[in-house]
This record gives C-alpha cells, sequence and structure tokens, in this order.
C-alpha cells in the first residue's frame, strides 16, 4: 500500500493540447494536472497520492470546491478528468513544511501534513452489542458496564504470518521491475470484497476482511456458508499437506455498486498462500487449488506476456470487463510464475468513472 504524501521530484512537463494556463506533470510516475510555470522539471515538490484526504486547513482551501467531503471531514484528493485529461495525485510547494527545502526526495511528509487514508474500511468493525434485560435500568446497566458486560468487542487484525493481498500500483513499482525479463499471466482486476479464509490447528475456519476477522458476518459469512468453505479448506490442505489460506474478491449485490451486475454473491479466487511460511502459491500451485476445490478463479486475460513501456501497460488495463463489456474493468493484475512479482496497472478512465 503506497504512502500518502512524500517529497518527490517532477520527472517531466507537458503541454495540454487547448490548454493555455494549465500544463501535465509527471511525478512518482503518475500524471497531474499543475499551473503552468508553477513548478520545472527537476524541482522538489510535495506529491500527494490519490486516496488522501487533506485536514481543513487554510492552505488547502482552495481544493474546497472540487474535493471537500463531508463525510470525511477533509479534502479528498482522487483521480479527476479536467481538460479531457485524468489528474491522478497533487502538486504541492515544499514551503508549506517548514525546512522543506532540506528534506530529500523520497522523504515521507504524511503525518507533517496531517493526511489521513481514504478508506471506507480501514476501521475494525464492531460486533452489535445484544440487548439484554439489565439494558433497561440505569444503575444495574451502570455496575454491569464496570464489570466489562455489554460492550461492543474489536474484530481481531490480519493474521501477521500472511501477506496482505494489496497488490500494489505499476507506477510505485515500475521502477524496480522495469528491466524484468519475467514471463507473466494477467487476469483482471475484480471490484468487490476483499475475503481470506482459512483453518487453525485445530480445523476451525477464520474469515478476513482485508483487514480484520470478521466471523461469520456479511458477505464473508454467507460467502463461506453457501460454498462450504472449511469442507473445502481441509481437502486443499489434505491434497497440499499444508495449511492453505486462500484469498479473493466477493462480487455481487450489496458490494461495490455491484457493477457487474451479478444477481447473487460470487467469490473469485486469486490468491492463496502457505498459512504457516506465508509462502504465495505459484500460478501452477493456484491451477491445481482451483481444480481440487472448484473455486472460480478470476478471469485471465492473456498468459506468456512481457513487460512493455509504463503507458503501454496503463494504456492496456483500459477496456471492458469480461462479464460485461459494456462496463470498464478496474484494471489488470500481473504475476509471474512464481508468484514473487505482482502488481496491478488500474485503469486511469476506471478511477474516474466508478468515483463518479
Amino acid at each position: 500500500m503506497h504512502e500518502l504524501a512524500k517529497v518527490a521530484a517532477i520527472q517531466s512537463i507537458a503541454p495540454i493540447e487547448g490548454k493555455d494556463r494549465i500544463v501535465l506533470a509527471k511525478v512518482e510516475n503518475y500524471d497531474s494536472i499543475i499551473q503552468k510555470d508553477s513548478f520545472k522539471v527537476g524541482e522538489k515538490v510535495i506529491y500527494v497520492f490519490y486516496d488522501s484526504i487533506l485536514p481543513p486547513r487554510p492552505e488547502f482551501e482552495f481544493l474546497r470546491a472540487r474535493c471537500w467531503s463531508e463525510k470525511y471531514q477533509g479534502f479528498r484528493i482522487r483521480p479527476m478528468k479536467m481538460g479531457g485529461i485524468i489528474s491522478e495525485g497533487l502538486v504541492l510547494p515544499l514551503s508549506l513544511i517548514p525546512g522543506g527545502d532540506k528534506l530529500a526526495v523520497g522523504t515521507v511528509v504524511t503525518e507533517r501534513l496531517g493526511i489521513r487514508r481514504y478508506d471506507p474500511d480501514a476501521y475494525a468493525p464492531k460486533r452489535e452489542v445484544k440487548k439484554r434485560w439489565w439494558m433497561r435500568y440505569p444503575l444495574i446497566r451502570s455496575i454491569m458496564k464496570a464489570l466489562g458486560f455489554g460492550k461492543p468487542k474489536a474484530m481481531k487484525g490480519y493474521p501477521q504470518s500472511i501477506p496482505k493481498s494489496d497488490e500494489e500500483n505499476i507506477e510505485a513499482k515500475w521502477d524496480s521491475v522495469k528491466d524484468s525479463d519475467e514471463i507473466f499471466i494477467i487476469t483482471e482486476k475484480m471490484e468487490g470484497q476483499a475475503a481470506m479464509y482459512v483453518l487453525d490447528r485445530r480445523k476451525k475456519l477464520h474469515i478476513y476482511s482485508h483487514n480484520w476477522e470478521v466471523g461469520s458476518s456479511g458477505s464473508w459469512g454467507s460467502i463461506a456458508s453457501e460454498m462450504d468453505m472449511r469442507a473445502l479448506l481441509v481437502k486443499a490442505c489434505k491434497a497440499f499437506g499444508m495449511r492453505i489460506a486462500i484469498e479473493g474478491e466477493i462480487c455481487g449485490p450489496g458490494i461495490q455498486k455491484n457493477i457487474y451486475k451479478f444477481p447473487s454473491l460470487r467469490f473469485f479466487l486469486y490468491s492463496a498462500y502457505d498459512a504457516d511460511s506465508g509462502r504465495r502459491l505459484s500460478v501452477t500451485e493456484l491451477d491445481r487449488l482451483s481444480s481440487i476445490t472448484g473455486l472460480e478463479r478470476v478471469p485471465f486475460i492473456r498468459k506468456g506476456c512481457i513487460m512493455e513501456t509504463l503507458d503501454e501497460m496503463l494504456h492496456d488495463a483500459e477496456g471492458g470487463s469480461v462479464f460485461s463489456p459494456s462496463v470498464p474493468r478496474e484494471g489488470l493484475v500481473w504475476r509471474n510464475e512464481d508468484g514473487n512479482i505482482h502488481f496491478k496497472c488500474k485503469s486511469r478512465p476506471y478511477k474516474v468513472w466508478f468515483g463518479d
């Protein structure tokens, strides 16, 4: 998961056809619109990535008309289309930070600027408190609360032995992978709800969202019940001789606008791990796992692919979904056979389309 704000350098500046007052700057491999002559190539700046929320401070008031979020009480930075061009982040002068000119490129400045992450699922959900008879009586209720009864319990966090499934954006990975001669498999990135299922050593099923253990609640529990996920994992663990953790995307009614118009919930397998060592299963092992369990894989787009230029890969991410060509796909996920190199290419038009 990328940082929210850091010191960066302007990589390039290009004119925008038909526009005299704005230009397109590339920073951290992202395109962002800036005012003409406000910055120079090579100049150090503050770069604020999309999915950030800036605090309500005077220096950010110029963002109010386009970015203010009443719900999050801050200025939400998200991809926007302006002048026919997609702008993905925000470029700010280093002068906003005292002594900023002395900071090195790469310095994270998220906390200095009071920036928060835009993530509706970033906080642990709370279990609903079951109504008890004693809750109707203030004196008894205060005594019981002092004893620890009647308090909602926070969910447990994500297991430390298993890496989080969140793929890094190609823009962030580009400099480290651009010279790779690996062969990749490309799949569609599905828009839905992340889910992870794993058995403990006593073969009890544990269910996790992107960040938290959620028990049998919501769509996660519905999928576990409908697919008998515990039985599937028992079968997989026996076949592989290890504790298998499976990860996938739940799509359907009530999730992320159900953009594919599925009539019911569907689970798409995209990754799996040895739950003890944290090793990601290879593509071949994932094929075998799907065959053993019958779990549906995320859609394949192409196999045997090599990396192209960054702009070509981002353009390739655009297009219609396998499930609904009229719906733009969220993007593509690239993985090599061993699974040790992996990243996502998110469709730039999709970011704007879904946000709107």
